[in-house]
């Protein structure tokens, strides 16, 4: 779930379909076999890089070093596309690669320099992370059923929702906000807005703020600046 979040995210700021790329030469080597070896940076985003390999590499999916900046990233790509090539009269193999694992930090940063923010600026505090609207669609395909479900019951708890009812759609909105870290580990924010009507007939709104880890395990709520609550997933 976390790498589509993250593409969804990345991709709906300035370009709803793709990342934002940089075609800028950086350096890059892969390692196969617990030996690094070079190649030479050609694109990047924080979707995946492009690079060149002086040999034909056959693992579909390895770990790469990539130097933005001066920070080192090691991340882990899968093959996309390959093909032969010609550089300084010499062939290679050209690659496009997709990302399968990265630091949430190293991310940021990519984030960063793909739209042309500072490097050097610091991570975002929780309440200063833009949240973007998620359409139902979104909503539907990119949360579980079950984390949806659990996340409105804690509302329905804490009196932010009416009790769920199955033939009715509930008064929500949902807004994420991207990776923060939390403890030391990448957790995903997310916002929900929700609506109850009080006895006055009059509605009353609330805005939740969550944290939950990728597998929607663990699950904070967000209130007066920090996390107030963190509840494991029920076993059975």
């Amino acid at each position: 779930m976390i790498t589509e979040l993250l593409g969804w995210f990345a991709g709906k700021d300035a370009n709803k379909r793709k990342y934002p790329r940089i075609k800028k030469p950086y350096r890059a080597s892969y390692i196969l076999d617990g030996k690094q070896k070079p190649g030479i940076g050609l694109d990047i985003s924080a979707g995946g890089v492009g690079f060149l390999a002086q040999e034909q590499i056959p693992p579909k999916e390895f770990e790469m070093l990539i130097q933005v900046g001066d920070r080192v990233m090691r991340v882990r790509a899968k093959v996309c596309r390959e093909e032969p090539a010609t550089y300084q009269g010499k062939r290679v193999f050209r690659y496009g690669m997709a990302f399968s694992a990265i630091a949430a930090d190293d991310w940021d940063l990519l984030v960063r320099y793909t739209t042309d923010k500072p490097l050097d600026s610091p991570n975002k505090a929780v309440e200063e992370l833009e949240k973007v609207r998620m359409t139902p669609d979104d909503t539907a395909r990119l949360l579980p059923s079950a984390l949806q479900n659990r996340l409105l019951a804690m509302l329905v708890q804490r009196g932010r929702l009416e009790p769920l009812d199955p033939k009715k759609t509930p008064l929500v909105q949902y807004f994420y906000s991207g990776i923060v870290r939390h403890e030391g580990k990448p957790m995903h924010r997310l916002s929900i807005q929700s609506k109850i009507i009080g006895m006055d007939g009059q509605p009353q709104l609330y805005e939740t703020q969550f944290l939950f880890d990728d597998a929607g395990q663990n699950i904070g709520i967000l209130d007066g600046g920090g996390p107030v609550t963190a509840t494991p997933a029920p076993k059975g």
